[in-house]
């Protein structure tokens, strides 16, 4: 275990210092998008598998040869940017489309439960999965009187290797435990709206809606405005549940949700109304907090660069060595 652990820590660092070079991703050559990609989810409590925990993936975007991601139907009709530059983005991304997914109910990709060694295979039965950028949700699994809630996360596939491209990639969820109580106890949730929208103030609405979601149901939904502080508090919520929000779509901004603590911050970026003409080949990054939509088949190398993107360990070309080992 301490050995598959420092190996996947090795290739967060390899996929870190590639985002900083982003044309190197080229090095791996064209996508072959005729070869089908497999996700094994690895998950334990140090060494101890967590067997029966559910999980499920849902692909957000395809992927061309080259790399460019297009948003697929389900997931186009939400205002996100699925360009994150750091493992914060992606975190954040994840969290915010968790939210979308569980109020809308939308069908997965693909799902299971992991095995008595706590190994979750992808695809599963007949299923097949095709390269893209994956979201991958995670149930409250209980298990020896805890009770351990897997961190949303998102993850491409195939992931690049060193200069190939990986179609088989490993993913260690990050997860919350807690013990179970004998009775269950009452928590609050907080939200707070930040406007990253400088210069843009004016265009802001008096209001936006934020909904409550009680294990994937609308439990209630809230108006915020200036004259709260664009904030609101929920009390005395069973603890017994998930409690995860969902802004409804607005118009002109992205949306990234974010957790600190018992905090969800939900974050508005304005997005001018009429874009740019196409522009040439870039020659600078354009100003940190102020991301516009992704196109349609836009090329964004770090997408699938990036081995390991919010709460998860990531590694690929382990999978054989694992199967092997797990008799599978």
């Amino acid at each position: 275990m301490k050995l598959y652990k420092r190996i996947a820590a090795l290739f967060l660092s390899m996929a870190a210092v590639f985002l900083l070079i982003p044309a190197a991703a080229s090095a791996a050559g064209a996508i072959d998008l005729s070869r089908d990609v497999r996700l094994t989810i690895s998950y334990q409590d140090e060494d101890v598998p967590l067997a029966g925990a559910e999980f499920s993936v849902y692909l957000v975007a395809d992927a061309g040869e080259n790399g460019e991601l297009t948003t697929t139907p389900a997931f186009r009709q939400f205002n996100v940017d699925i360009r994150g530059r750091n493992d914060a983005a992606w975190k954040a991304l994840a969290r915010t489309l968790e939210g979308y997914v569980l109020r809308d109910q939308i069908e997965p990709t693909d799902s299971g439960a992991t095995g008595q060694s706590g190994f979750l295979h992808f695809p599963t039965g007949d299923t097949k999965l095709t390269p893209g950028l994956y979201l991958v949700l995670g149930q409250r699994h209980r298990q020896n009187g805890f009770r351990y809630d897997a961190a949303p996360f998102m993850v491409m596939l195939p992931a690049q290797s060193e200069h190939t491209w990986s179609y088989e990639v490993i993913a260690s969820p990050k997860h919350e435990k807690r013990e179970i109580p004998d009775t269950p106890a009452v928590i609050t949730r907080k939200i707070l709206k930040v406007w990253d929208d400088d210069g843009h103030e004016n265009s802001r609405p008096r209001e936006i809606t934020v909904q409550l979601l009680r294990d994937g149901e609308v439990y209630d939904t809230v108006t915020l405005n200036a004259d709260d502080n664009w904030r609101y508090t929920w009390t005395e919520l069973d603890d017994d549940y998930r409690w995860t929000v969902a802004e409804r779509e607005l118009s002109g901004y992205t949306v990234r949700i974010d957790r600190e603590g018992i905090t969800f911050v939900v974050t508005n970026t304005y997005v001018p109304a009429s874009p740019p003409d196409t522009p040439t080949q870039p020659t600078k990054p354009s100003t940190p907090g102020k991301p516009s939509l992704p196109q349609t088949g836009q090329l964004w190398w770090p997408v699938p660069v990036l081995m390991c993107v919010g709460p998860a360990f990531v590694a690929a070309g382990l999978l054989r060595r694992r199967r092997k080992r797990d008799g599978t």
